[in-house]
Formats: structure tokens, C-alpha cells, sequence
């Protein structure tokens, strides 16, 4: 179910989603026991990381002004998203006829791809941060995918402790979205939020006080990224 949800998340492309905040990993916690965030709404519709997440995100306002990016730029970045769009459309169902070692591979190469055509239009110091942002944006469980797990130094019997947490995550969240369209949308974005700050606590308790160093020092300076439950701007608190 979680490699499934990681192909949704792949293919999404767009900031929009149910919403949950993501704190920096050994950070102080707030009153209530909650961990302030790096930033408010990371979309759970990214969960997974990928091209098209760092594609969404340049079409985002608060993201486009971190990245200090020109007219020039955000042009030519429009223009590419939507050649890329086009591009995977029939990229869900060629994944899934694949293994997930093949599975891996292709979305590697697709990876590649894409972030080679965005270092045509980005500098490499735009392109370094917003990297840093997804990896913020899809929060610890992000350390289920072994590159990032590679770099972080995650061993492989913390890496299979992570991908049971993320499979339990991935089959809570579903009974969310089984209750169907009905209800109330905010009851369900909180119990959304719930899911995504368990997965970061069960995940962090995984890690020694050196891989939540390096963890840091990959995601770089927090960033503060605003979205309601579905997609939508809401004001800072």
C-alpha cells in the first residue's frame, strides 16, 4: 500500500492535498506536546518525493520568491512543467506493471531527467535549496527511500522499522479516505495531522543523535510553507 501511495504522491503534481506540519527532527516541542514545524501544511499528497514534487513546488508563490527567481525563470520553469505533465501522463500505469526494483530504477531515471532540465534554468544554489524545501516538505518519511536513507547513514534494520511505519501510516491514512467525501473536511485534516506527527515521532526514536545531525544539516534553514487542508493559503499564526 505505501509503494502505491508513493506512486500517487509522485504523480500529483500539484500542491494540493490534505495538509500536516513537519518538525525539524530533535527540535524543542511546543506546549501540548506538539513539535513546531519548520513549516505549517507539508501536503501529504507528496509523501513520496519525486520530480514532479519539486515541479509543484516551483509553481508555488512562497517557493518561487525563496528561490529569489527571475520572470525569465519562472517562465521557462512554467513552460517545462507542463511539457513534463504531458510527458508522464502514461507514467502510472507503466509503473505499475513494474517490480519494485524496477520500479525504483524508472522513477530514478525520470528523477534525473527532470532535475537535469531544471539545472538549465536553475542556479545551483537555487536548485540545492529547493531540494532541501522537498525533502522539508516530505518530512522524515522521507528516510523510507534508500538514497536519502544513504545519506543520512540509516542503517538497513532502521530502514525495514521505517517502511513497517510507513506502511501503517499509508494503511491508516486509507481508512481516512474510505470514509468517502462526506463528513467534515477539517475533522479529517486533523486526524491527517495526527497520522504525519506519529509517523515523525516513531521515526525519530529510530535515530541516533548523529543521523538527526546529518538529517538537519540535509534539509537546511527551515522553511515556512502555508497551505490550508486543500491546498489553499491560510495566515500565519
Amino acid at each position: 500500500m505505501f509503494r502505491q501511495m508513493f506512486v500517487v504522491a509522485l504523480l500529483a503534481g500539484a500542491l494540493v492535498g490534505l495538509t500536516l506540519a513537519q518538525p525539524p527532527v530533535g527540535g524543542r516541542r511546543a506546549q501540548g506536546g506538539q513539535q513546531p514545524g519548520p513549516f505549517r501544511g507539508a501536503p501529504m499528497m507528496f509523501a513520496g518525493g519525486g520530480p514532479m514534487m519539486l515541479l509543484g513546488l516551483l509553481r508555488n508563490p512562497q517557493v518561487q520568491q525563496e528561490l529569489k527567481l527571475t520572470e525569465e525563470q519562472r517562465t521557462k520553469l512554467e513552460q517545462l512543467g507542463d511539457q513534463f505533465r504531458e510527458k508522464f501522463r502514461g507514467l502510472f500505469q507503466e509503473l505499475r506493471g513494474l517490480s519494485p526494483e524496477e520500479r525504483e530504477k524508472r522513477l530514478g531515471a525520470v528523477n534525473e531527467e527532470v532535475e537535469k532540465e531544471l539545472a538549465k534554468v536553475l542556479k545551483e544554489e537555487q536548485l540545492k535549496r529547493l531540494r532541501q524545501i522537498a525533502l522539508q516538505v516530505e518530512g522524515l518519511a522521507a528516510l523510507g527511500r534508500p538514497s536519502v536513507a544513504k545519506e543520512v547513514g540509516v542503517t538497513e534494520e532502521q530502514q525495514a522499522k521505517i517502511r513497517e511505519i510507513l506502511r501503517e501510516a499509508a494503511e491508516k491514512r486509507r481508512a481516512i479516505f474510505q470514509q468517502g467525501p462526506g463528513g467534515d473536511p477539517q475533522a479529517r485534516f486533523q486526524e491527517m495531522q495526527k497520522i504525519r506527527q506519529w509517523v515523525y515521532e516513531q521515526i525519530e526514536k529510530l535515530l541516533t543523535e548523529r543521523q538527526k545531525k546529518r538529517w538537519r544539516e540535509l534539509i537546511g534553514e527551515p522553511f515556512k510553507l502555508e497551505l490550508g487542508p486543500f491546498g489553499g493559503g491560510r495566515s500565519q499564526r
